[in-house]
């Protein structure tokens, strides 16, 4: 008896140190700092350099993409995407007032509810989804940077499809599928809102933010069953979970992007965010929409998956700049020009500047 006492006070014990936060990004690599990932990535540079003999080789894996590692303008590159497969946006600079961006919604046949995002972002930093224009007016009022203005794309399945193709070749390959499941819970009829997230391993690590935004029901008791969707933005950061689907790729799949990949020009390398119905859908290349296109530095965001293990995440990071470097040499042979150490302190400076603006 003193022994069962012990073993379920200490199982009970264990039970709740895993579901706090420091415990779970300390046990979890997914929540780690994501310079720890590039550790391997900086060392292999240095040979990938002397190999292409050039310091910013990966400045011209996508020559249709102008900008650093993470600097390219989300605006711009989503041009190159065909119509059809884009939703509808709208370019916001930091002068327009709010009766400026209404009307240009209006035009653009744009309504609520909207995505609201830093042109040049990285990981899902002060991307908003906003429902009515008192909410636009107060996020217009705090914006520092360019921003864009997306359709909410209602289709249920979010996928992240990295992409890579040689310029020599006509058929390309897709190393990385992920499948994204929005943070939320689910209500049993005895506990709040609160409690619930305080028991969710991927939502309390957002509890500050979201008992800020769930205010008026954070301390409601949940109806059994009820589903609250808790987060709508399908990023890592905000704690959508990332879940490996390298099992979906096949040649319906890989024919798609080949497909798209040809028709854009100078584009080679990179991750597509994208919203469908389903991936039965998508290996049609129906009704998908892109949400971003992210290039050198975009990540096969498999990785994050919880059962993928750090090593292996080092592997899949390391090959996907050896291709980055291949493609960059494929470029050289053509004619294209070296980056010059002139031209990446250039971008480097901007996207600096930019980036402190974007946290201030």
């Amino acid at each position: 008896m003193v022994q069962s006492f012990f073993l379920n006070n200490y199982m009970l014990t264990m039970r709740s140190f895993k579901i706090i936060p420091c415990y779970i990004k300390l046990t979890h690599f997914e929540h780690w700092p994501s310079w720890i990932f590039y550790i391997p990535v900086w060392i292999q540079h240095i040979w990938l350099s002397l190999k292409t003999r050039s310091l910013f080789f990966f400045l011209s894996t996508n020559p249709a993409i102008d900008g650093f590692i993470l600097s390219d303008s989300k605006f711009k590159t989503l041009q190159l995407v065909p119509d059809a497969y884009k939703p509808k946006m709208l370019y916001v600079n930091t002068k327009m007032s709010c009766k400026e961006v209404l009307a240009s919604m209006k035009s653009g046949c744009i309504n609520f509810p909207i995505i609201f995002k830093p042109d040049i972002g990285f990981r899902g930093i002060k991307v908003l989804k906003i429902d009515n224009e008192k909410m636009l007016k107060h996020a217009l009022e705090n914006m520092r940077v360019d921003q864009i203005i997306q359709e909410y794309v209602f289709d249920s399945l979010e996928v992240g499809i990295f992409y890579y193709r040689y310029p020599n070749e006509s058929n390309g390959h897709i190393p990385s599928v992920t499948l994204k499941t929005f943070l939320e819970i689910k209500g049993d009829g005895k506990h709040t809102l609160a409690e619930l997230v305080s028991q969710n391993y991927h939502a309390i690590l957002h509890r500050a933010e979201l008992s800020e935004r769930f205010s008026k029901t954070w301390n409601s008791i949940v109806p059994k069953d009820e589903h609250v969707m808790l987060e709508e933005i399908g990023n890592h950061n905000k704690g959508t979970q990332f879940i490996n689907g390298n099992y979906l790729v096949d040649d319906a799949l890989l024919k798609v992007f080949d497909e798209l990949s040809h028709s854009m020009k100078d584009f080679y390398f990179g991750r597509f965010d994208i919203k469908v119905a389903s991936m039965e859908v998508l290996k049609r290349g129906e009704n998908y929409k892109i949400l971003e296109v992210n290039g050198i530095g975009g990540e096969p965001t498999h990785i994050y998956d919880s059962n993928t293990s750090i090593v292996h995440a080092w592997k899949d990071l390391c090959f996907t700049w050896r291709v980055a470097a291949k493609i960059a040499i494929i470029n050289f042979e053509k004619g294209i020009e070296k980056p010059t150490y002139h031209l990446a302190k250039i971008k480097w400076r901007q996207y600096a500047s930019y980036k402190t603006k974007l946290y201030s």
